[in-house]
């Protein structure tokens, strides 16, 4: 088991409250805990779509003023990096840390950027057109960052703020699929608020998703033991000098080696890294082969049957009990790169009760895998090393992000369009794949259902899901 600074965490933790294994902390209410859990959901699912609402509305504003298109890329690229660098700074950090205090920092940055930005725009004059890309950048990085401490805090959080069992499971799911009701609503708000109020409207919906985050975390009922550090720094830690923080990112090295040992941690980052690229692929090349091939009419459709579908595929994770969804990860991946690899064929454009069937039961299947994912970290790993571990888990599954985001157009216009084009491919291939418009981004969704059938196959030799309080022998800490 991966010791953390200081006292090691006792036997029997992992995934659960430290009140189960240890009689030094008093039994808390479960009301109480599962209350300051809700305070926290919705306040971190409100600064999420104020971040992700300001990265599509500043973004469609800067390509308005210059009709740059990579300007609007590189606003997506530093928020995303700016992500993944914060990570190695707080994640090995954040044991040692009140995360109450942690929260009411990252919410105050991310409303200090959005303060800063909105000044520099007054100052600028009333269309606000002097305010520089150079000036615009950071202050998006640093709410970005903000908002990754915000999101390790909170699900290292939650087995101290939820008893295990259904409620548990609950939490999980609704912490998991936020993060997808965000990116399906976020690109569609930010863009109607650029319309309607300009920058100056991002900036008032992204100033007071802060400042009612920062509400939700000072007025939820913490209970006791989320309120202490996960573990007591050790002498050697309490020793380092400010200049410590240079050595972030070998600690989170050290971190990441110790997760690849295991093997059961390992597998479970492989699937989750192919899960993240492959849904962020899809976010790209969904759209943009519907709106090509079959109309604003289909996509209008398709966003209907994929929001209720999402719905339901939520609802079905909060009322059914665990013990239903404990074998069935692997065949919901499946279902889902049936369905993707479905895009890839011709004939099923043409099919439109069974184009929408599969795009339902893609959606549907969504936040349960995303669910059980974020339920069986916790499994897995002691409440004390969530912070390290997570860390290192969301930095290999936002890295996948980045790179679906930034590859999917480079991989359609400069291999799949010219390839599908090729004069010399045996005849049935062309007709299996099609040559119409939009085949280049079907095929590459059909792509995609392959990446998922690998990361099934390194599933295929998982070993039985644990008991709640047992978890997996994991090397030292280095």
């Amino acid at each position: 088991m991966v010791a953390p600074h200081g006292t090691p965490p006792q036997a029997g933790s992992a995934g659960g409250d430290p009140s189960e294994a240890s009689p030094r902390h008093p039994e808390r209410p479960p009301t109480r805990a599962g209350e300051a859990f809700w305070w926290l959901w919705g306040g971190q699912l409100v600064s999420n779509l104020g971040t992700q609402v300001s990265l599509y509305g500043v973004g469609l504003w800067v390509f308005q003023l210059q009709q740059h298109l990579l300007d609007f890329a590189a606003v997506a690229i530093v928020v995303q990096l700016a992500k993944i660098l914060a990570l190695p700074l707080v994640g090995p950090r954040l044991p040692h840390w009140r995360r109450r205090r942690v929260m009411v920092v990252a919410n105050g940055l991310g409303a200090l950027g959005t303060l800063t930005l909105a000044g520099l725009l007054l100052a600028g004059g009333p269309d606000g057109g002097p305010l520089s890309l150079g000036a615009l950048l950071p202050l998006q990085g640093l709410a970005a960052a903000a908002e990754a401490s915000l999101v390790l805090c909170f699900a290292s959080l939650i087995p101290l703020l939820v008893p295990a069992g259904g409620a548990r499971q609950r939490a999980n799911g609704l912490f998991a699929s936020s993060d997808g009701l965000v990116l399906i609503a976020a690109p569609f708000l930010g863009a109607w608020l650029v319309g309607i109020a300009g920058l100056r409207g991002v900036l008032v919906l992204d100033g007071l998703s802060f400042g009612l985050a920062l509400a939700c975390v000072l007025l939820a009922p913490w209970p006791p033991a989320a309120l202490a550090p996960a573990s007591v720094p050790s002498r050697q830690d309490r020793g380092r000098p400010a200049s410590a923080w240079a050595q972030a990112p070998l600690r989170f090295g050290r971190d990441l080696a110790a997760l690849w040992r295991d093997r059961s941690l390992r597998r479970l980052a492989l699937v989750g890294t192919a899960m993240a690229f492959v849904y962020g692929a899809t976010e790209v090349l969904f759209p943009a082969w519907v709106i090509t091939a079959l109309g604003n009419g289909r996509l209008g459709g398709a966003l209907l049957v994929g929001g209720l579908a999402y719905g339901l595929g939520l609802r079905l994770w909060l009322v059914l009990p665990p013990r239903l969804w404990g074998r069935a990860f692997a065949s919901l991946l499946l279902i889902q790169s049936l369905a993707l690899m479905g895009a890839g064929l011709v004939v099923f454009e043409g099919l439109i009760p069974l184009w929408y069937g599969g795009l339902g039961c893609f959606t549907l299947a969504l936040p349960v895998c995303l669910a059980i994912v974020q339920s069986r970290w916790q499994q897995l790993v002691p409440v004390a090393e969530l912070p390290r571990l997570l860390s290192v888990r969301y930095a290999l599954e936002w890295v996948a992000r980045l790179a679906a985001f930034s590859g999917s157009a480079l991989v359609v216009d400069q291999l799949l369009r010219p390839a599908l084009a090729w004069p010399h491919w045996p005849g049935w291939l062309p007709q299996a794949l099609g040559t119409g418009p939009g085949r280049p981004m079907a095929v590459a969704l059909g792509g995609l259902g392959w990446v998922l059938v690998l990361a099934l196959v390194s599933q295929s030799s998982r070993p039985p899901d644990l008991p709640p309080n047992q978890s997996p022998k994991l090397p030292p800490k280095l």
